[in-house]
């Protein structure tokens, strides 16, 4: 859990830090102090340091390998905008194989992991692992301990049903991570959905009931959503 809790720290760090510099710089640009674009164009350095981020973090190897591809992304991004070298998508579609490869590697070897876990079934399990990759992923969890996890979509979807699940604790979080794709989480009625995303060029949208009881068990949903969104509903 207390992993969960510093991935999002330092998600929500890298994008509000790069968030102030890119308004400081316009601000200065618009002041005619200096030429915004010559910063600018280091942008892809956003993706780099959310990936790094990424793997320091995770706590699964889904969720190290949207890192790769975050830092492997922006670095072929950095090269171009540097301008050393012309690259465009007829030279970099083979990438999508690599990566769709490299997915349904990952995905075989986390199954393969998770069915020898000591005879548990995936929807029992106290944490979900939803990882998509130019694909679709629906997990459902009926946990009456359930605590949390992490979910990731790249190009993709990944939809989790935790209708039938139930939170032992106070709380239980959920790390996301949606780049060029969509999550959908659906809760029962009697949670109170938090939720503390970081959306850029993104959105985190909460269309879930809000119960009236204090005391509700909180879910707490927390990540980065990059041209992706993240939606929570009943």
């Amino acid at each position: 859990m207390e992993r969960n809790r510093r991935f999002s720290l330092s998600g929500q760090a890298v994008m509000g830090g790069a968030a102030v510099l890119i308004g400081i710089f316009l601000l200065l640009d618009n002041l005619d102090v200096l030429d915004a674009r010559l910063y600018l164009r280091f942008w892809p350095l956003i993706l780099v340091a959310i990936g790094a981020v990424r793997i320091a973090n995770s706590g699964h190897r889904g969720g190290r390998f949207v890192g790769l591809v975050l830092i492997l992304v922006g670095g072929v991004l950095l090269i171009r905008e540097l301008g050393f070298t012309y690259i465009g998508f007829q030279e970099l579609w083979p990438l999508i194989l690599v990566v769709l490869g490299l997915s349904m590697l990952m995905g075989g070897s986390i199954r393969g992991k998770i069915q020898g876990d000591a005879g548990a079934s995936l929807n029992s399990r106290l944490f979900v692992n939803a990882f998509a990759v130019l694909g679709g992923v629906q997990q459902s969890n009926n946990s009456q301990d359930f605590r949390g996890g992490e979910s990731s979509a790249i190009m993709g979807g990944c939809e989790i049903d935790l209708r039938q699940a139930s939170i032992a604790g106070e709380e239980a979080v959920i790390s996301t991570f949606a780049m060029w794709g969509g999550i959908k989480i659906k809760v029962p009625t009697a949670w109170n959905v938090i939720v503390q995303g970081v959306p850029f060029l993104g959105g985190f949208d909460d269309k879930s009931a809000k119960p009236s009881d204090p005391a509700a068990k909180r879910l707490v949903v927390r990540g980065t959503a990059i041209m992706g969104g993240v939606e929570v509903t009943n």
